[in-house]
């Protein structure tokens, strides 16, 4: 009798345990972008195919920032640089308003996602996440992850994830303090930001 009380009260405790690191596991999501990024390169360097071309923006995006919350923007797709290359990886300057960026609640993100961007046409729904902490923590990100991955459901083929640009993260923060933002004021990291080239007026004397 008492190697049967043993018996069960160690099951109970198996179980119980089981339980606990469900639970654990469940609560600790965590994407780390880069990570995920070199997992991405080692994959295609495997099977020996090129990666693709450096790109920042598509028409929908949406920022993760530091607290977990979702924001949105749009924007037609940023042309890129007539000449690409590897080294070609500074976002262009694509003149974001704070007027541009729409609060998304957490909790609704893939409902988002399906009623304003899975009923365009392909070419609009090309999705871009862009963190500002380089480790994500949110369960409903994560769930949002399942629902992409199933394009069938989904209705989207292309997303991607990276961390936020300097524009989006100023911009971002004038949103939030509701300050008028007036680009030509800030000082921006030339070395993380590349504006496009204006032709220079020339002075016509008479």
């Amino acid at each position: 009798m008492t190697r049967i009380f043993i018996g069960i009260m160690i099951c109970l405790l198996l179980m119980s345990c089981g339980k606990k690191e469900e639970k654990t596991t469940e609560q600790n999501f965590t994407y780390i972008i880069s990570k995920e990024n070199e997992k991405y390169l080692k994959e295609l360097k495997i099977k020996k195919i090129p990666p693709p071309p450096p790109g920042f923006y598509g028409y929908n995006q949406i920022i993760i920032d530091t607290n977990n919350n979702f924001y949105f923007y749009q924007k037609e797709t940023i042309g890129w640089h007539c000449v690409q290359s590897p080294s070609d990886t500074i976002p262009d300057f694509i003149n974001i308003e704070p007027n541009d960026i729409i609060k998304i609640p957490n909790h609704s993100l893939s409902d988002f996602i399906k009623e304003n961007i899975a009923n365009k046409d392909e070419r609009h729904t090309m999705l871009v996440f862009a963190s500002q902490n380089d480790t994500i923590k949110n369960k409903d990100f994560e769930k949002t992850l399942d629902f992409l991955n199933n394009p069938s459901a989904s209705k989207i083929k292309y997303f991607t994830i990276r961390r936020s640009t300097q524009e989006e993260d100023t911009v971002l923060k004038y949103k939030k303090n509701n300050q008028p933002y007036y680009s030509d004021n800030i000082k921006w990291d030339n070395k993380r930001i590349t504006f496009p080239f204006i032709k220079p007026k020339l002075n016509r004397s008479n």
